[in-house]
């Protein structure tokens, strides 16, 4: 099921889905990332996600359109997310979206995991 650019790891009722590919900037792998992203929603009811983008150097806002349609698509689901990993680099991106005021953010990937491992 996942696309040669994100690895899946699924724990109890939380889901850790890695994106190894550096440069989202090509429109064929972002269209495929999405939808590998929103089979995870049908997959896993009430989704406990964590996007890690640590391997991420460069992205386009086709890939922020795609991450805005995934949290909106997991929020009617019931499901949550936390973006992980985000290099400082890119963050002024989410900040200047604002989407750092709607979506959880976690600098540490294991950190995030324990957050959705208390709750």
């Amino acid at each position: 099921m996942p696309s040669e650019f994100l690895d899946i790891q699924a724990y109890e009722k939380i889901v850790l889905a890695k994106i190894t590919k550096e440069r989202l900037l090509e429109a064929p792998v972002i269209a495929l990332l999405g939808e590998d992203l929103l089979k995870l929603i049908d997959r896993y009811p009430r989704l406990s996600l964590i996007l890690d983008l640590s391997d991420v150097a460069y992205l386009s806002s086709a890939f922020i359109g795609k991450l805005v349609a995934l949290f909106k698509a997991l929020s009617a689901a019931k499901g949550r997310m936390i973006v992980a990993g985000v290099r400082p680099s890119l963050m002024p991106l989410f900040q200047v979206t604002r989407l750092d005021k709607i979506m959880a953010f976690e600098p540490v990937v294991e950190k995030a995991i324990q957050l959705y491992k208390r709750t």
